[in-house]
């Protein structure tokens, strides 16, 4: 379990998701291709979650005090050998996967080293690495598949948008923690409020993007699709406002679901297509 919680396994199976049901989505269809994309991702995200806690142990002391390195559950040697096994083994997976895939899981594993070691405390170039990498899934299984879908195109741009003003929300949140552990982050350098309506407002950027993924989507006849993206939209503008508002848990909270609605509209979507 505490494995588990240092890696953060869940955020390893969401991306799996997003990755492999964009695979199914832009045409692919070979299963030892589909085993690899998942292999690939998910330890990905455990190498890098599990980096992120050995980086950023002093800020976790404040932040996240029920952490597993912070309370011993798990120590640094084995954090050390989940992250750097898990990102190798990573790679090999994706080798097979060809050029585009492997360049783009690269790409990944060093940004997300960067970030974890020094980009975290560059103000809003950390943000964008974050939501970046999270939206990279998309494209990751569209360029497994060998072709270009712009509608996951136009996902990953959502996406990218809606995590970017999550970021930003989440440095108000995380304020009095940074403020003690010496981070620069926006809330610590404009306030936290103005951090939080920033965050608002390019949340809020996003469903102008979601709004176009919306149409195509319907247009090629991916109701299922333009369903989840339609309800999203939604749903950001209304937590942008709560955001706005100050209350921002709530924004935090909210936004998540709002991204798991879409994410669950583009696996029903790719389970449609195969059966």
């Amino acid at each position: 379990m505490s494995l588990w919680r240092l890696i953060r396994g869940e955020h390893g199976v969401l991306a799996t998701l997003a990755s492999t049901a964009s695979y199914i989505v832009a045409g692919g269809r070979d299963p030892l291709t589909l085993t690899l994309l998942t292999a690939s991702t998910f330890l990905a995200e455990a190498g890098l979650f599990a980096h992120n806690d050995i980086a950023n142990l002093e800020e976790d002391r404040i932040n996240r005090p029920d952490a597993p390195l912070v309370t011993g559950a798990v120590s640094i040697n084995t954090a050390r050998a989940v992250a750097y096994g898990s990102l190798a083994l990573g790679a090999v997976a994706a080798v097979p996967l060809g050029p585009l895939p492997l360049a783009i899981y690269a790409t990944a594993a060093v940004l997300g080293t960067l970030y974890n070691a020094k980009l975290k405390r560059v103000p809003v170039l950390g943000n964008f690495v974050v939501a970046f990498l999270t939206s990279m899934t998309y494209i990751y299984g569209m360029a497994a598949a060998g072709g270009t879908a712009t509608i996951l195109v136009l996902l990953f741009l959502s996406s990218l948008a809606a995590n970017l003003g999550r970021e930003f929300v989440k440095t108000a949140m995380d304020y009095e923690g940074d403020v003690k552990a010496g981070a620069r982050t926006i809330a610590v350098l404009a306030g936290p409020q103005k951090a939080a309506t920033l965050g608002a407002a390019v949340t809020l950027v996003s469903t102008a993007f979601g709004g176009a993924l919306v149409y195509l989507s319907a247009l090629q006849g991916l109701l299922l699709l333009a369903s989840g993206a339609t309800a999203t939209s939604l749903m950001l503008i209304y937590f942008s406002l709560m955001a706005l508002r100050g209350r921002w848990r709530r924004y935090r909270n909210g936004t998540l679901f709002a991204f798991g609605t879409t994410l669950l509209a583009l696996v029903a979507e790719a389970l449609w297509q195969l059966f």
